[in-house]
């Protein structure tokens, strides 16, 4: 996919209107091949403030929607959320739109096809195992008086998470 493709996946114009909470979950969310090279020409024309804001509700919406009983998964989703937001919010100092579209990439890979979560179905209890997308929509559903499940995420912890150190700009004036 080139970055006519993902335009059109969006429904949007050019990047630079890539301004919705709906388009970042679209972009994360969708199962479209989307190679690195195309996001990072799409990121680099995007507004960082707008990334970053961007990211941090990703997160925040996503946070909100882990099963309680899951703590260790909570926190490393937050720290993810925290170390992309992290990059978002300094994209203006150079090499860090690689480090962002990099950590963007894997999580969504990761996110989408290669974790694996337990489902336990309440009613009758049968397993599946899904991708962390996948439980977090269950969830989600299951708000909405859908079908109940247990989940262990516990499989998912092992994300590797890298740890970047992001330079900080002061304001002297």
């Amino acid at each position: 996919m080139d970055i006519d493709g993902l335009l059109e996946l969006l429904d949007i114009e050019s990047p630079e209107d890539f301004a919705f909470f709906e388009y970042f979950a679209e972009l994360t969310e969708s199962r479209e091949d989307i190679p690195f090279e195309t996001l990072y020409q799409f990121f680099s024309r995007v507004e960082p403030d707008v990334l970053d804001e961007l990211t941090r509700g990703y997160f925040e919406e996503l946070l909100d929607n882990i099963p309680e009983d899951q703590i260790e998964f909570y926190t490393l989703m937050d720290a993810v959320g925290i170390n992309l937001a992290g990059l978002a919010q300094n994209l203006n100092q150079g090499l860090n739109l690689t480090y962002y579209t990099e950590e963007f990439f894997k999580f969504r890979i990761w996110y989408l096809f290669d974790s694996k979560t337990v489902c336990r179905d309440n009613s009758d209890g049968t397993e599946t195992q899904t991708s962390v997308a996948d439980a977090i929509v269950m969830y989600r559903l299951e708000k909405l008086g859908e079908r109940a499940y247990s989940y262990d995420f516990s499989a998912c912890t092992d994300y590797p998470l890298e740890e970047y150190a992001v330079p900080v700009v002061y304001d002297t004036e």
